[in-house]
């Protein structure tokens, strides 16, 4: 079992766990003092997720309700929910040190991590940028779970080697000595179905036709995005994919009846709509859909989980790709 360094133990925000009865006022807003105090006095927050750049506009957009998607800060609900040491905790386990943040860390991730997607004034550009950030924070997650499962680990994407040019999200040590590459997915609400959201929030009418193949490829894509970033990895390989608990309705009957052979993996009943989509991807993926079946397997396993608005990570399913 890993131990807490020095500063996850002794910071303020990890006694941060008191669970509001009602997250929001009844004017719609969320009070800020709280959380303002315990920034000035967290370094995760003020160095990080809400640094003195942004904090000045954060505080402004939140004084205002959002009335088109009810958005909030993530990490502002993580707080209200008594939630928080769970969002910043693994951030003062890899990121920092009781010196501030760790030299090796890697700046895209340091501006990923800084919560400012909700200041995009297009909605659906606001719901992609939250999208980024969460799979930022999810790979932190993630790796915390592993040290959880008596992992040690040796080597995360934010905080990339000298001689990387792009390795896996997170490298382990298991307690017998086994290395193990991990890359870690994560699958939000699609655009249209955010589109749908909007509208119903909205007070118009609001559906359409839903396909149960689409989000089923779209879970076998972004395998097989990872399985190619792990092709230069070693120890074992493995694919995680986690799928925000909202839609889990929307892949699990698929997941749950083993619709997808990962012996042979390949695009279910794909339609003008999901061939449109692997076009835009070409560029990136010129071998799709010839490679799909071989690249993936390539990896040794490929695990689905949930994570639901506690950040916990639930397994729904675990397949082997016969590698």
């Amino acid at each position: 079992m890993r131990q807490l360094n020095v500063l996850e133990h002794h910071c303020v925000c990890m006694a941060a766990t008191d669970d509001v009865e009602m997250v929001r006022e009844p004017d719609g807003q969320i009070p800020l003092q709280e959380f303002s105090s315990l920034r000035d006095e967290c370094p995760a927050l003020r160095e990080i997720l809400v640094p003195e750049q942004i904090w000045r506009r954060f505080l402004e957009w939140h004084s205002v309700p959002d009335d088109v998607a009810n958005y909030s800060s993530i990490v502002l609900l993580a707080f209200r929910r008594g939630y928080l040491p769970r969002v910043t905790g693994p951030i003062h386990r890899h990121l920092m040190s009781s010196d501030g943040i760790l030299c090796t860390v890697s700046k895209q991730y340091l501006k990923d991590l800084r919560e400012k997607w909700m200041f995009d004034t297009d909605p659906t550009e606001r719901h992609r940028s939250s999208r980024t950030f969460r799979g930022r924070l999810i790979d932190l997650q993630f790796a915390s779970w592993l040290e959880s499962q008596s992992r040690t680990i040796i080597g995360l994407e934010a905080r990339p080697k000298a001689s990387d040019i792009v390795g896996p999200d997170i490298e382990t040590l298991s307690e017998s000595g086994q290395s193990n590459a991990f890359e870690v997915k994560f699958i939000g609400m699609e655009d249209r179905d955010f589109g749908t959201l909007l509208r119903s929030i909205g007070g118009y009418p609001a559906g359409g036709p839903i396909s149960v193949y689409r989000p089923i490829n779209y879970l076998i894509f972004r395998v097989y995005e990872a399985a190619r970033q792990l092709k230069a990895a070693s120890g074992s390989k493995n694919v995680v994919i986690v799928i925000e608990e909202l839609i889990w309705h929307r892949f699990d009957i698929q997941v749950r009846r083993n619709w997808i052979d990962w012996a042979f993996p390949g695009f279910i009943d794909p339609d003008q709509d999901w061939n449109q989509f692997l076009s835009l991807n070409q560029e990136r993926y010129p071998g799709l859909p010839a490679d799909l079946a071989a690249t993936i397997r390539g990896v040794d396993s490929i695990r689905v989980y949930v994570q639901n608005h506690a950040f916990e990570f639930r397994l729904k399913s675990e397949f082997s790709s016969g590698a």
